[in-house]
């Protein structure tokens, strides 16, 4: 089938080809987007009624859905077989019911779409497909037989050492790729990153990814609030439209620390009580909450948790030789 030109029509569909456009990108990938923005975007983003819940045994476009693995405010998803193939997928799905400005949410199923598509790396979940079902727009990828690493550590609380270091690394290899694809994915906590039986990590979830190279065309006429509070780097919680790879960096920390310790660095009753503890209160050392942890992997947590961007790590390469200095010290051991 020959691909339509892409022809954007809307700011939203600017960001978006402006996204997928760069080098050495995976121009399969990139068709499925230009098809989908083409095909039915009036039609889906006007005034529609409201279709009723996807459902186990749903067909969506070619996709069949086996499960339902979760659901969030705005989306659905599900693990699904590819009819002809019956290979396992896993879809996302918006959840119409939930969502009161349909461009909005279009915009941001689109900009995830083409972020996925930039960034190829073993430790990033594949994008497959994006599409539009009569219902509901649809985004596919690879199904990873995982578990979230939030969902470990709340049922499980603190990692051996060894297995936080080896797992966060592998986030910090994934979020490698990430940033040379030119992105920043601005949402990095232990929910958006999968584990496997083996211990393999996956990051996923880039609905809030963003180019910095598009902050100066995006009109804003006021700061961006962008992220997870827990998890938020200090100039991300004032302005998330103008942070840097560091951002997530600090995230990453974050998510560190919990792995470590068992616990946030800080907690709050609400989002704002979070927000001063990023911006003003130094975290407790990860060697202090938890004995266990070695100080130099309680000094690289609270290296990547500087209130100050130019204090942490300022690419990959420093993060990860850092990690590679902690793991070779720490034997990686399931119950040490």
């Amino acid at each position: 089938m020959n691909t339509p030109p892409l022809t954007p029509s809307t700011d939203a569909d600017r960001d978006v080809a402006d996204t997928i456009r760069g080098q050495n990108e995976d121009t399969k990938s990139i068709a499925h987007i230009r098809r989908a923005i083409a095909e039915h975007v009036a039609e889906q983003e006007g005034e529609q009624p409201t279709a009723p819940p996807p459902q186990v045994g749903d067909e969506v476009g070619p996709f069949v859905l086996q499960e339902r693995l979760g659901a969030g405010v705005s989306c659905f998803v599900f693990r699904g077989l590819e009819a002809g193939t019956q290979t396992p997928v896993a879809l996302k799905i918006v959840n119409w019911a939930n969502v009161f400005d349909r461009t909005a949410a279009m915009r941001q199923m689109r900009t995830e779409a083409a972020a996925l598509a930039r960034v190829k790396h073993p430790r990033v979940v594949r994008f497959i497909d994006f599409g539009f079902d009569p219902r509901w727009p649809y985004l596919v990828t690879e199904y990873i037989d995982g578990q979230p690493l939030g969902e470990l550590l709340r049922t499980g609380g603190i990692l051996p050492v060894g297995w936080a270091v080896y797992i966060v690394a592998q986030v910090a290899d994934a979020l490698g790729a990430v940033w040379q694809a030119g992105l920043v994915h601005r949402d990095i906590k232990p929910d958006n990153v999968l584990v496997e039986g083996n211990g393999a990590a996956k990051l996923i979830d880039f609905g809030l990814a963003k180019q910095p190279i598009l902050q100066a065309m995006s009109g804003q006429t006021g700061p961006e609030l962008a992220g997870t509070a827990a998890y938020l780097a200090p100039e991300q919680a004032m302005d998330a439209s103008v942070v840097d790879l560091r951002a997530d960096i600090y995230s990453l920390g974050v998510t560190f620390y919990e792995a470590l310790t068992g616990r946030l660095p800080f907690e709050g009753k609400n989002r704002i009580q979070l927000i001063f503890h990023h911006l003003n209160t130094a975290p407790v050392p990860p060697h202090q909450v938890n004995p266990k942890v070695p100080p130099l992997a309680s000094d690289l947590c609270m290296w990547m948790l500087s209130k100050n961007p130019a204090e942490r790590p300022q690419n990959q390469d420093e993060l990860r030789d850092a990690f590679d200095a902690v793991g070779s010290a720490i034997p990686r051991s399931r119950a040490g």
